[in-house]
């Protein structure tokens, strides 16, 4: 709320400074988020770690980082007036979760024809 509060101030004196401003702010939530999210992290990783086999867990892990990621850069793009950057950006994180993916898909197919097969 400081930082709405400063961008509005920050809008009407000096408007070039509003996208550093934001992205300052962007900065330091993304740290406090951070710093919130390792604690989930561990209690998910503790929960994951007796349910998931070890390369699924990895995957979705990663996945799951790179969906904040890339969500907090496309939001970055479009409060900066670039959204066709922010939709390219939000193309490449789901590509590249769906590159991430592809070991799950093939192992889910294998089993499928694994028991299609012996059925």
């Amino acid at each position: 709320m400081t930082a709405l509060c400063a961008l509005s101030v920050l809008r009407s004196y000096k408007p070039e400074w509003a996208p550093f401003l934001r992205l300052s702010a962007s900065v330091v939530l993304l740290g406090a988020i951070l710093s919130l999210a390792a604690g989930v992290l561990s209690d998910m990783t503790t929960l994951l770690d007796d349910a998931l086999p070890a390369d699924t867990r990895r995957i979705l892990l990663r996945s799951l980082g790179l969906a904040f990621a890339t969500e907090l850069c496309a939001g970055i793009c479009r409060d900066s007036g670039e959204t066709a950057l922010a939709a390219w950006v939000e193309t490449a994180g789901r590509l590249e979760i769906l590159v991430l993916a592809l070991p799950l898909v093939r192992a889910v197919a294998d089993t499928v024809a694994g028991l299609l097969s012996a059925g």
